[in-house]
């Protein structure tokens, strides 16, 4: 009956085995099942990978989004710091009895330097903030006295501006490896289309390793509870799988199919339909 699992059931059926610290515990502490654990491991890779996602980003490129977007963030406020820092001290000079009209002249000078289209910066894409972060790093090295300009201007935490400043180009160099990643990831996930095939491979992958579990622990001695818990789900599932189809006989698939051998039929089409379908989506 095993035959009869959607992938859905394939993977939360096996994912305890992989990802629970207590069952993975159990399983390796069977000896005619713990050798299997790498193949189960594979398996359950496999099914996954074809796994019908549920619409929307992969979980790992969710992840990354969501990084991205803490960085953006960080990277506008600092620009913002810099920015109103420099405006602050110009002010605060032009301010002072008497003013001090050459270190607001600088302040006139090295803002536009620093900002020559303002904050609209922070409005661009990261690929275009992290640019422009490269290039205040750049302009930084090629005209040290803006570096020694900032630091002469306080900052929180007994810093200067120029602290800030170093913090903002930082938060560019993290955007860009970000995007780097998010790249990469989408042209591998574009890479591998799903297919008949590869669900078809994945299937018959995984029944072969539950099989060969199951069969093992057939012949195993540890305690009957810890056997049935690593089987009993499985079982259950593949009978009310099996219920699904009409109840085939015990031992055979609808098809006349030896248990354990990927499905090629009705099933099959299914699982494949629904993948080729959000594809098209």
């Amino acid at each position: 009956m095993l035959k009869h699992l959607m992938i859905e059931e394939m993977v939360a059926l096996v994912s305890p085995w992989v990802e629970n610290a207590q069952r993975k515990r159990l399983f390796l502490s069977i000896p005619e099942i713990a050798g299997l654990h790498p193949k189960v491991v594979a398996s359950h890779e496999a099914v996954l990978a074809v796994r019908p996602s549920k619409a929307g980003p992969s979980g790992e490129m969710n992840a990354l989004n969501d990084e991205l977007a803490r960085v953006d963030e960080r990277h506008d406020h600092l620009a913002k710091a810099v920015c109103w820092g420099i405006d602050a001290h110009r002010e605060h000079c032009l301010g002072a009895d008497p003013p001090d009209r050459e270190r607001a002249a600088t302040c006139d000078q090295v803002q536009p330097k620093l900002f020559p289209n303002g904050l609209s910066i922070i409005k661009a894409s990261p690929t275009a903030e992290a640019g422009n972060t490269a290039r205040v790093a750049r302009l930084l090295d090629e005209e040290p006295s803006i570096g020694e300009f900032l630091k002469g201007i306080s900052a929180p935490g007994k810093t200067t501006l120029l602290h800030t400043t170093q913090r903002w180009i930082k938060t560019g160099k993290e955007l860009e490896a970000i995007e780097h990643r998010r790249d990469e990831l989408a042209a591998k996930e574009k890479a591998a289309p799903v297919t008949r095939a590869t669900i078809a491979a994945a299937r018959s992958q995984w029944f072969r390793v539950v099989s060969a579990v199951l069969s093992n622990l057939e012949l195993s001695d540890a305690p009957i509870e810890a056997i049935e818990t690593i089987r009993g789900p499985v079982l259950k599932a593949s009978e009310r799988a099996g219920k699904r189809y009409g109840g085939a006989p015990a031992g055979q698939g609808s098809s006349g199919e030896a248990p354990g051998e990927p499905a090629v039929g009705e099933e099959a089409e299914r699982e494949a339909g629904a993948r080729d379908g959000e594809l098209v989506s």
